[in-house]
């Protein structure tokens, strides 16, 4: 059993809460000491930190393992990973649910894509039958060995099939026994009213994507709980301001004739950086231990 999922359901007693975008270890750990009361691990960014490429399901099963296991690693609170499609059928669906729980995660969604699976705000979707869905929800939740575990079933229907389609489907998905609700990137501020009118009486508690550069509306965690949405994420925005700051010191270093002078104020000190990895902590258990001689 794994302690950090007994807490994330825990986060659901104490009001609406966001999971914050990590990318890598460093974000991980800077999320956390942010204070976010959890960490969201997204397939789009994961796919181009590892492979460079847009979240067009290049990712495998096993890299993004190896990522989420990365970031479970340096982290203490609850961490929710992309799952995407489950990665295949029955077989590869029941797989993933044990690789994630392996990893150390303690949620994650898994979508009605089907395969090649893209990000939810591309054009291009298309969808399996709600009835492959269910199955596919079936089939993990009885791979699950940790009961606490929390399984977010997630619909993509409503920029191929509409709104009621989505509802429809989310609906059929929670009879299944899904934890959690998610209806990726509506459109409207209307759509959302009426995902909250029709989900909530389920009493399964329903995620809001917050990410700035889709098709949502760009709206507050309390703005969203007001509208009967539970929890968040914050899936790309992490990496976005990552792009953004090393791009434009990149830029600027090599424009000022290549001198680190110019990016002084651009940089964490080496002291500090270290400090935050935990350098002196390591120093004093090698320490620590040749005393012991």
């Amino acid at each position: 059993m794994n302690p950090r999922s007994v807490k994330f359901r825990e986060l659901f007693n104490n009001g609406p809460f966001v999971c914050m975008g990590a990318h890598d270890a460093v974000t991980a750990k800077l999320a956390e000491q942010a204070g976010a009361p959890a960490i969201f691990v997204s397939g789009f960014a994961a796919s181009a930190i590892i492979t460079g490429k847009a979240d067009i399901g290049l990712l495998t099963q096993t890299e993004m393992f190896e990522h989420i296991r990365r970031i479970c690693r340096v982290s203490t609170v609850p961490v929710f990973a992309d799952a995407d499609t489950g990665y295949g059928g029955i077989l590869d669906v029941q797989r993933t649910m044990e690789l994630w729980e392996e990893a150390g995660a303690s949620c994650l969604h898994i979508e009605d894509q089907a395969l090649p699976k893209k990000c939810g705000h591309f054009a291009g979707k298309q969808l399996i039958t709600k009835r492959e869905m269910q199955l596919k929800l079936r089939a993990m939740l009885q791979a699950r060995r940790d009961p606490n575990f929390f399984i977010v079933a997630r619909t993509d229907a409503v920029a191929v099939t509409g709104l009621e389609d989505a509802l429809d489907r989310l609906e059929a998905y929670a009879e299944e026994g899904a934890d959690g609700l998610y209806v990726d990137a509506p459109e409207s501020m209307e759509q959302l009213r009426e995902i909250g009118r029709r989900l909530k009486p389920l009493g399964k508690p329903i995620l809001f994507n917050m990410a700035r550069s889709g098709k949502t509306p760009f709206l507050s965690l309390n703005e969203v709980h007001e509208l009967g949405f539970s929890f968040a994420i914050c899936p790309i925005e992490p990496m976005f301001a990552m792009h953004k700051a090393v791009k434009e010191m990149m830029e600027t270093f090599m424009r000022e004739g290549c001198s680190t002078n110019a990016i002084a104020d651009r940089i964490t000190s080496f002291q500090d950086f270290n400090r935050f990895v935990g350098l002196e902590e390591s120093i004093a258990t090698e320490r620590r231990f040749a005393d012991a001689d």
